[in-house]
């Protein structure tokens, strides 16, 4: 059973980091909303030792990843971003429980080494549309989710940003 752990220290919409400078290390991207089911899953791991994987299932996207957090509540094990086809599925969540085979079959997901100042865009559909991780110079990662409105009835049809940032001596969610 996954425990939520929320942090009252959101990321403002201005503190959302620009990964658009940092240099793409992604293969191929889908062309449209409608293509992301046939993505593949992918593992990365960063020099500091996260290791984090980009899964689907039939409609959802997860980035999850695990390590250390500097600055997180106390007791969390692993952070999560959810999308809902392009759509925003709510803020990143600390978590307090270790994700179950983060790693998976290396055979079937591919891993990658991701870089300081090196990026993965995992779709990039359009100014308001994309899913990208990457690692700014003094950050261990940071995933930003932008989704041209939040999944669900309630959404508004606002754009909305999600994500994550590890880094010392805060790490946040967003």
């Amino acid at each position: 059973m996954a425990v939520l752990v929320t942090t009252p220290d959101a990321v403002a919409a201005n503190e959302v980091p620009d990964l658009d400078p940092l240099i793409d290390i992604s293969g191929p991207l889908p062309a449209t909303a409608a293509d992301l089911s046939a993505t593949p899953d992918l593992v990365f791991t960063t020099p500091t030792g996260l290791v984090c994987r980009k899964s689907h299932g039939m409609v959802t996207h997860n980035v999850v990843c695990q390590g250390t957090f500097p600055g997180s509540p106390p007791g969390t094990r692993s952070v999560t971003l959810t999308a809902v086809s392009a759509r925003g599925d709510g803020p990143a969540l600390f978590l307090n429980t270790a994700a179950d085979r983060l790693r998976g079959d290396p055979e079937r997901v591919p891993a990658v080494a991701l870089g300081v100042g090196q990026k993965i865009v995992f779709w990039d559909f359009s100014p308001s549309e994309s899913l990208v991780c990457g690692i700014p110079p003094g950050t261990e990662v940071a995933c930003v989710l932008k989704a041209a409105n939040e999944n669900g009835p309630k959404s508004g049809g606002r754009p909305v940003t999600h994500g994550f940032v590890v880094s010392a001596p805060q790490s946040d969610v967003f």
